[in-house]
């Protein structure tokens, strides 16, 4: 069976491009097989024979989690891939869409879901920045003043939480904006049509 990979990068808020990707690859003939975050695996098969859809994850434990997936098996979905949170489903096209009764409530849980998950990788990396400064600067503080290593020690502590600070925010705060717009987007969808 023919094989190939495409190099692709899509962001926690960027989940229903990458959806979209996936179904545009699949109606070309080529069938998602599994990804590594940047690397998507694809076979060749019959054009537009499967539909894809992504979600995170069920929330807690592995046995609610294979639970979760053995349902999916009983509706006809399966899962082909994990990475990290998400997983990868897919089903026959011909069967129809993966929908949930009420598919904008399923998108909210998702979105917000997923913002939850940016905002919590966030606050870890700001923790992993402030410890590397923090260390830098004891470390400096301990050492002969005005020594090299003092000296250079100081500098890399403040450059570090400095740089770290501003690529965070300019990597996160976009990110995390996008999933709130589109949250809001969907509930007021949901209001009007209740």
């Amino acid at each position: 069976m023919k094989t190939k990979r495409c190099f692709n990068y899509f962001t926690i808020a960027d989940f229903e491009n990458e959806e979209r990707w996936l179904n545009a690859m699949s109606r070309r003939g080529w069938h998602f097989v599994s990804t590594n975050g940047l690397i998507y695996r694809f076979e060749q098969g019959r054009p537009g024979e499967y539909v894809y859809k992504i979600e995170l994850a069920a929330e807690g434990d592995a046995l609610r989690r294979a639970d979760y997936e053995r349902f999916l098996a009983e509706c006809g979905v399966e899962v082909v891939a994990h990475f990290k949170e998400w997983i990868f489903l897919r089903r026959r096209a011909a069967e129809g869409p993966i929908e949930t009764a009420d598919n904008r409530r399923a998108q909210l849980s998702l979105i917000n879901r997923a913002s939850g998950y940016a905002v919590d990788i966030l606050c870890r990396l700001l923790c992993v920045f402030a410890v590397l400064s923090v260390v830098a600067l004891v470390v400096a503080a301990l050492l002969p003043e005005g020594s090299a290593a003092a000296d250079a020690l100081d500098g890399f502590g403040i450059s570090v939480a400095v740089t770290g600070l501003a690529m965070l925010a300019l990597v996160f705060t976009p990110l995390i904006r996008r999933l709130r717009r589109r949250a809001g987007q969907l509930e007021r969808e949901m209001s009007v049509h209740e």
